[in-house]
């Protein structure tokens, strides 16, 4: 659906505020004002503590208004950060009245329930402050403003400052809606958390604003322009809201609740990092960084261009190549794993981009593969791999991913795919393929779970009289009774051996693992193989562990013996092969 608006952005100096006299007006629908003291406190100590450089600024949070009329008098209805405007203009009204009488105050505001409130904000009258709930927190935060600079060491100094960054360096992000929006249900969308304020909502606004068009008399150039930018936009966001293209892009790290806003994220960077020290935008603590940065970019076409469709095609298009650049990755399937792989292991998706900007196709399925190489210790042995160590499961997980994108990669009459998003949506980590005697259980609930699970795959009579003994009698409540009946079991399926190298790993999901982590080997395949039959993501190379697809004998099937871990760690390397220095 194509989303057209008339919004209008800005940002608007609280001086441009003062100059244009501007009446605010609360609505009904909105509380009254309730910032306590931490937030009064941090806000003056934010400002106090801002040491500007050149042109840089302090940004308020967005204020979201609508032009109205109220006995006939034009006002601006406040449906969003009406609780920061009030902060705002209380530290001014406590300057005015008690450090600087001779400083303007010449912007209003009132709320709608309380028909004397603009006069109250200018007088701050001690006599009227418990006559409403409203009054008291407005009065109980002038009494902050109050304490926090007695703590100056000298008020009026500490006034003169504060008035003078707020003035001419603090700056609000300005978001008008229009004429013919329902401000009520904007109201509740944004304080439902439908329609968040995000970076991306207000650099979509710098776009389709009329302004930033130049001549106002194409007006059917203009519509048609940003008709089309709306309908672009739209498509892109609805390609990014499919997880599959979604998380080969990111790890699913932050969550967005406008997706594009990631491509702007990145383009934010990469343009701020282009600019001179003088002109770069301080990123820290920062959330409207990427909209500050955009904001800066149509200032400066404006400067040199003085705006025409052409700079808005120009800018435009620089985010279209940007998006496209993935979207041509994600459709190439070697590119898809190759740089799905890469992401899934810890580089970011704008690193390998800014990496291979200036490369062929060829140059850059060379370097993928290189650095997919380079990734891994010049003298790793594969074989030699065990789970003992925290960094060395770190590098048996790498290799089990990317054996399993390269097994995939590898069979070219396949369309099939490496599900990224599927890998990503659940926790995953390495388990052993036969049990472990570390993992045997030691709780009533898991020892009762485990004695019914291996009583059926029990051939030896005596064995099973043991264990069908220890359940009806709860002798497995012994631990010596209960260990010996567990070394039995794992004996007789081949796993009495603490085997913790690679040749008894692979790749599972966290609750797959939490189900069976120290079944043994049969009961496993039977679990691997019933999720995979209900559509269970399990990863190719898992599966294949467990229908023996890389075993040189498939005559036993109950047990992962010694000729199955050689066979298994001699597919892993040479399947490895180009991607192990």
């Amino acid at each position: 659906m194509i989303v057209m608006t008339t919004n209008i952005i800005d940002l608007k100096t609280i001086n441009d505020l003062l100059k244009s006299r501007y009446a605010f007006y609360i609505p009904s629908y909105q509380r009254g004002y309730r910032w306590n003291r931490q937030q009064v406190t941090d806000l003056l100590s934010d400002i106090w503590d801002f040491k500007p450089k050149d042109d840089e600024f302090y940004c308020l949070q967005p204020i979201v208004v609508k032009p109205i009329l109220v006995d006939n008098q034009e006002k601006w209805e406040v449906i969003d950060g009406q609780q920061r405007l009030t902060t705002i203009y209380i530290i001014l009204s406590y300057i005015k009245l008690n450090l600087l009488p001779k400083v303007e105050l010449s912007f209003s505001l009132e709320y709608e329930t309380r028909p004397d409130s603009k006069s109250f904000l200018q007088s701050m009258d001690l006599s009227l402050k418990d006559s409403n709930i409203d009054y008291f927190h407005i009065y109980s935060a002038f009494n902050v403003v109050k304490e926090w600079f007695e703590l100056r060491e000298d008020e009026t100094t500490a006034g003169i400052g504060i008035y003078d960054k707020l003035r001419n360096q603090t700056k609000i992000i300005w978001y008008q809606i229009n004429d013919q929006a329902d401000p009520i249900e904007i109201f509740t969308r944004i304080n439902l958390g439908k329609i968040p304020l995000t970076n991306a909502e207000l650099i979509k606004a710098l776009f389709l604003k009329k302004d930033n068009f130049g001549d106002p008399e194409q007006v059917e150039k203009i519509r048609l322009k940003q008709l089309e930018i709306a309908s672009e936009w739209d498509r892109m966001e609805y390609s990014l809201q499919n997880d599959d293209l979604w998380l080969f892009l990111n790890n699913g790290d932050k969550k967005y609740e406008t997706r594009i806003e990631f491509i702007f994220d990145m383009m934010s960077e990469q343009i701020n990092n282009s600019w001179t020290s003088d002109k770069k935008i301080k990123k820290s603590n920062n959330e409207y960084f990427s909209f500050l940065v955009f904001n800066q970019l149509f200032n400066d076409e404006k400067k040199n261009n003085h705006f025409s469709i052409s700079p808005i095609d120009s800018l435009w298009l620089s985010i279209k190549k940007f998006y496209m650049t993935f979207e041509e990755w994600y459709s190439d399937r070697e590119f898809y794993h190759l740089v799905g792989y890469i992401v899934s292991s810890g580089t970011a998706i704008e690193t390998i981009k800014a990496d291979t900007e200036k490369m062929t196709k060829k140059e850059m399925k060379q370097f993928l593969k290189a650095k997919i190489r380079n990734s891994f210790h010049r003298d790793l042995q594969i074989e030699d791999l065990n789970c003992e160590s925290n960094s060395n499961k770190a590098v048996i997980r790498n290799l089990l991913l990317l054996f399993n994108i390269i097994s995939i990669q590898s069979n070219s009459k396949s369309n099939f795919r490496f599900p990224f998003s599927s890998y990503k949506f659940e926790d995953w980590d390495i388990e052993h393929i036969h049990a472990v005697h570390s993992e045997m259980p030691n709780d009533r609930k898991h020892r009762i779970d485990w004695l019914k699970a291996v009583e059926g795959e029990v051939n030896d009579p005596v064995l099973q009289a043991r264990i069908k003994d220890s359940l009806e009698n709860e002798t497995f409540t012994d631990h010596t009774v209960f260990e010996a009946i567990y070394m039995d079991v794992l004996k007789q399926h081949g796993e009495g051996e603490d085997i913790n190298d690679i040749s008894n790993l692979t790749l599972l999901d966290s609750s797959t693992n939490r189900s069976y982590k120290n079944a043994i080997f049969p009961i496993k395949r039977k679990t691997i193989l019933a999720k995979d039959k209900t559509g269970t993501f399990i990863p190719l190379c898992t599966k294949n562990v467990f229908l023996k697809y890389y075993s040189s004998d498939i005559s036993q099937m109950t047990f992962w013996g010694k000729d199955d871990r050689k066979c298994y760690v001699d597919a892993i390397i040479e399947t490895l092969g180009d991607f192990i220095p």
